[in-house]
């Protein structure tokens, strides 16, 4: 059993043992007014839900300015084009769609006279064997707390990027500290323990984890995401993370499918 453990937004020096990393050039886009689309396209609901919103900073403080009137679309591998509804404040949304493990789609959005387009391919899911937890002391880093244990058998022969969503009593836990997401580096094919260390719970509590399987464009807009927020106050002004839309919009558009289970914690 291969084990992995997540602290804030670094996996610990085992993991990166066996990765690679790399450095990646992202343009400065703070001070011009910016498009930010965020597309997710879940395999199991058959959702497609795209928020788009337009901002001078992406990581600025005041409220974003939502985008409607846009015109959204989905395509699918044999050229099936299905628009996308709009549900007011900047969110368009279809249900009940038919979306396939190994196929590429394309996401368009066209906002005023620009379009921006992406793709993503979506991969079969990777069940989670079983959760589990343990008590840590409180250290400088982490409040004390019981910290949910991952467990996952890798997929042999494929490369594999993952995210995890923890909830909290049926609650996302949704701060950027929260951001969770690794690849299978050296591990193919291998069981896998992911020590989840940020989140802490409490006896009582009933935690559950969400294992996305996701496509690489998705891996490394979250990575360079966490890594941008993560900069040390004086750092110089962070660069955008590396979106996979065209004509400089920021956000991402994301196919996955993915894998829940439950845990209750027990003193």
């Amino acid at each position: 059993m291969i084990r992995i453990k997540y602290i804030l937004f670094l996996m610990v020096p085992f993991l990166l043992l066996y990765s690679c990393e790399k450095v990646i050039d992202v343009d400065l886009n703070e001070a011009d007014p910016a498009v930010v689309i965020e597309g997710n396209l879940s395999y199991l609901e058959g959702e497609l839900e795209v928020n788009i919103s337009k901002t001078g900073s992406y990581f600025g403080t005041q409220p974003s300015e939502k985008v409607e009137n846009a015109e959204v679309f989905l395509e699918t591998a044999t050229g099936l084009r299905i628009n996308i509804e709009e549900k007011g404040q900047g969110v368009y949304k279809r249900k009940r769609l038919q979306v396939f493990p190994g196929e590429t789609y394309r996401l368009t959005a066209t906002v005023g006279e620009t379009q921006y387009t992406a793709v993503s391919t979506l991969y079969e899911r990777v069940q989670i064997d079983s959760l589990g937890y343990k008590y840590y002391g409180k250290n400088r880093f982490f409040d004390g707390g019981y910290h949910i244990l991952l467990y996952f058998s890798d997929p042999p022969d494929q490369k594999n990027y993952f995210r995890v969503r923890i909830f909290k009593n049926e609650k996302l836990l949704n701060e950027t500290s929260d951001i969770v997401v690794f690849d299978d580096s050296g591990l193919e094919g291998k069981g896998i323990q992911v020590r989840l260390q940020g989140q802490t719970f409490k006896a009582g509590d009933t935690a559950r984890v969400e294992m996305l399987a996701i496509d690489e464009n998705a891996w490394e807009y979250f990575t360079t995401f966490r890594e941008m927020a993560n900069i040390n106050p004086g750092s110089p002004a962070p660069a955008n993370p590396v979106s996979n839309f065209s004509n400089g919009a920021l956000g991402y558009f994301s196919a996955w499918s993915h894998d829940t289970k439950s845990i209750v914690i027990e003193p």
